[in-house]
Order: C-alpha cells, then structure tokens, then sequence
C-alpha cells in the first residue's frame, strides 16, 4: 500500500483545516457533511477525512472524501495508534505528522502534531467547538491561549498511512520560510528555494543560547531531533538551553561546519538537506 501523503503534507492539510467553515460533531453517519456552511467533524474524524481525500468541495459528498478510500481504515479516536509505528509515550521525541492520542485514559481524542510545540485538533475544549491548533508541553499537557486542559495525551506515534521520511528538500525550506515569516515577519515567499532572500532572513535571525525565537528555536530542535541529535529530556521545548547548544555542535561538527553553536544560514542549509 501507498503512503496517502508525506509527513509535510498531511500538517500542511491540518493547518488548511483550521482555516475553513467547520464544528464539531460528533453524530453518526453526518461525518464531513456540510451543514449552514460549515463542515461537520470530531477529532478523528477530521484526521480520517483528510485521509479519506476531504478537499472541503461544497459539490461533491462529504467534500469530495470517500470512506475506507486509500487503504485507511476506519478507526476511533484511541484506536488510531494501533495504526502507528514507533509508539511513545516520551513526548521529547515528537515528529511533526505524528498521531497524537490519550489511550489509557477516560477521554477518547486524537490529534496530530505539526512541529514547533503545536498541534492540529477538532475538539469541544476551552469553548472552541472546531478545528484549531494548540499547544503541547514536554509532558503531553494540551494548552490553548495559555490554559491548560485537565485531558492530556498519553501516547504517539507514526500513522502508517504518512511517509515520515519522503518529505522533499523544498518541503523542508518551505517549512523554514514559514517559521521565518511567523516569528520575524520576514515576508519572505514559500517557494521551497533556499535562495538569497532565505539565506539572508536566516542571517539576520540567527540562533544562540538563550535567544527568544520559541517558533524558530522549534524549528530547529525538530530538525536537529530528525537527524538523530538529542536536544535532551524536554526534547521540543522551543528554548534555546545547554543541552540545544551540545546537539547543536555535534551537528556542527558532524557536518564539517563552524563549531559556533549559532544556527544562521550555512547551518540551517545542512539542517534541511
């Protein structure tokens, strides 16, 4: 069977989720229906409708998804991590388009992580009744504009209908320029092209110890994490600490660059390769 979309896709598609007409709900059978111009879904079922091809297309059924189309099966919300590989319960080693869920707990939600301390999930929690994206904490704890939920995840892991792996080098830069755009309002253009513009945004915002950039110092211990480098026990934390700046230099090392622990272009170019 075919990976339905690569690990950048599948986020960029729970974050286009965010952005359009939707509730929650939860009802049998009214899955990615559209009612008063908003798109009914719950938590898993907004995770299985992009799966199942959910393009929002107000004049095909169910906005154009299909059920158990793509060999994806139909499963509920804990159950989706029987459908994982690489399942943990150590949230310092997320991977962006991992599932998220709470397994071993009274509540039943699923979710999937976007990188850089976030998370995609249709929920009923803190009022908000829809698709949005919250936060995560190196303990599984969900927070939402700075309040924290009494449920929390317990386990990830890698949805075997994603390719983790396949992810393009321009997937990778065009991910860079989007957290360069949200943390310095760089303006810059998400081409995938590590061009002049990019390389100058990178020299401008580079990294170092104690620098608060939250979204960009993510960024970077999420690449730095996918390369094999342990930015230590709070793993994604987006603080530059001591245990960032050691993984930061092993991969300085590693990689034939300047041993500085300042993450600036030539840095950022081997961390998307």
């Amino acid at each position: 069977m075919g990976k339905v979309f690569t690990a950048q896709e599948f986020v960029d598609k729970c974050r286009w989720l965010t952005t359009i007409p939707n509730t929650y709900h939860s009802e049998n059978g009214t899955w990615c229906t559209l009612h008063n111009g908003k798109w009914w879904m719950d938590c898993v079922v907004s995770i299985k409708g992009l799966l199942w091809g959910f393009v929002g297309d107000i004049h095909k059924e169910r906005g154009g998804a299909t059920y158990l189309s793509n060999g994806v099966a139909d499963f509920g919300a804990n159950e989706g991590i029987d459908y994982c590989t690489d399942k943990s319960q150590d949230f310092s080693n997320l991977i962006p388009g991992e599932y998220l869920c709470m397994k071993g707990t009274k509540y039943s939600h699923a979710g999937v992580y976007l990188g850089n301390g976030k998370v995609f999930e249709c929920t009923t929690g803190w009022g908000a009744n829809r698709n949005i994206i919250s936060d995560i904490d190196k303990y599984g704890n969900r927070i939402y504009n700075g309040t924290k939920n009494v449920a929390k995840w317990t386990w990830h892991g890698k949805l075997k209908y994603i390719e983790y792996d396949g992810s393009s080098y321009s997937d990778r830069v065009r991910e860079l320029q989007h957290v360069l755009n949200q943390q310095y309002g760089c303006g810059l253009v998400e081409d995938g092209s590590f061009g002049p513009l990019t390389t100058k945004a990178c020299l401008n915002n580079y990294l170092y110890l104690g620098k608060k950039a939250p979204i960009h110092v993510g960024w970077m211990q999420t690449r730095l994490i996918a390369k094999g480098y342990s930015c230590g026990p709070c793993g994604v934390d987006n603080s530059f600490g001591y245990d960032t700046r050691n993984a930061l230099l092993r991969f300085q090392k590693d990689h034939g660059l300047v041993q500085d622990a300042y993450c600036g272009s030539e840095t950022s170019k081997k961390l998307v390769e």
